[in-house]
């Protein structure tokens, strides 16, 4: 098996339970999420579920990381949806969303959103938002339709040919990886176990209100573990070479990069190799920014890879200004 991105390695691994998200009380966005979302329907009979709330243009939209959906966001969709339109949505596979035809590589992704865009008869240009593997799809599609991009947000994204520069950095956490990828497939195994499946998934959001637990919501089954292996196998082969085919420059598009600082920390890994790792990953994102003439890479400290559960400020802060941005272009 090749080794992949210390980005996925933390995908995989979920987001953490943050001591702030352990003792807040029931997040009323679930209630919304669930009661308020809806199935659109794309051609070839497939559908995708999708949860809008606010007003106002851009409209903002909302994509995950490998292994997530949308729950991903809750803690910073309400907030945006004070100053404009947000909409999150379960990628083929995930949450509410059925699976799609396979590979589930970043074209394939992109397709989809462009459907659920029209379908959903969501008016451009959007302020596009993706998290780590995400950072692919939404390039992508701004690769695509720069027209229709007013700007974008990457929370701790995915980087082009980043297996290669990051398994030279850090040897150790690649070894780590190994041991969550073999679970993900067992995971994903049609016949597994109940008791594999026990160790899958972690125990429902500890936010989701009383009255929605028992109900499977918050609690990833085994299309989703098939999903993210596939999503796992395009991310080294696929992804890249698709978006580095579509680049293309940005312009001046309103263009903000959040690295987190802890995503390339590792117990147990040398400090060395600490230092070089989180020194490529800063330069990786780097890359990122300079696609426009407007990018920043910012850097949030005391935040691992999921910045928009750990550091949710950060996140509606960074699109509340590209959205300003937009609006005065």
């Amino acid at each position: 098996m090749r080794m992949r991105s210390l980005a996925v390695v933390a995908a995989l691994a979920g987001p953490p339970a943050s001591p702030a998200l352990a003792q807040a009380p029931p997040n009323p966005w679930w209630t919304g999420f669930i009661g308020e979302g809806k199935a659109v329907n794309l051609p070839g009979g497939r559908s995708l579920y999708l949860y809008c709330e606010g007003a106002g243009a851009p409209v903002v939209v909302m994509d995950s990381g490998l292994g997530d959906d949308a729950v991903n966001w809750r803690r910073v969709q309400d907030p945006i949806a004070a100053t404009t339109r947000v909409c999150v949505y379960d990628r083929a596979g995930y949450g509410r969303s059925p699976p799609g035809p396979e590979p589930r590589d970043t074209r394939a992704e992109t397709d989809d959103l462009e459907q659920l865009l029209k379908a959903a008869r969501l008016p451009g240009p959007y302020v596009l938002v993706g998290h780590s593997m995400a950072s692919f799809n939404v390039r992508m599609f701004a690769f695509r339709h720069p027209r229709d991009v007013a700007g974008m947000v990457l929370v701790d994204p995915s980087a082009d040919n980043q297996m290669s520069v990051l398994a030279a950095a850090a040897p150790t956490t690649f070894k780590l990886q190994e041991a969550q990828v073999a679970r993900m497939r067992a995971c994903a195994a049609p016949d597994a176990a109940p008791e594999v499946m026990k160790r899958c998934a972690p125990p429902p959001p500890l936010d989701l209100p009383e009255t929605l637990k028992g109900r499977g919501i918050g609690v990833a089954g085994p299309a989703q573990f098939a999903t993210a292996v596939s999503e796992m196998d395009a991310f080294n082969d696929l992804d890249s070479k698709e978006t580095l085919a579509a680049r293309r420059s940005l312009g001046s598009m309103p263009l903000v990069v959040l690295t987190a600082s802890d995503t390339t920390k590792t117990p147990g890994a040398p400090p060395e190799e600490v230092a070089a790792a989180d020194k490529a990953w800063s330069g990786l994102h780097d890359g990122i920014a300079a696609l426009s003439t407007r990018g920043v890479n910012r850097r949030v400290e005391g935040a691992g890879h999921y910045i928009q559960i750990q550091k949710p400020q950060v996140v509606i802060d960074a699109v509340a200004e590209v959205v300003a941005a937009a609006r005065r272009r």
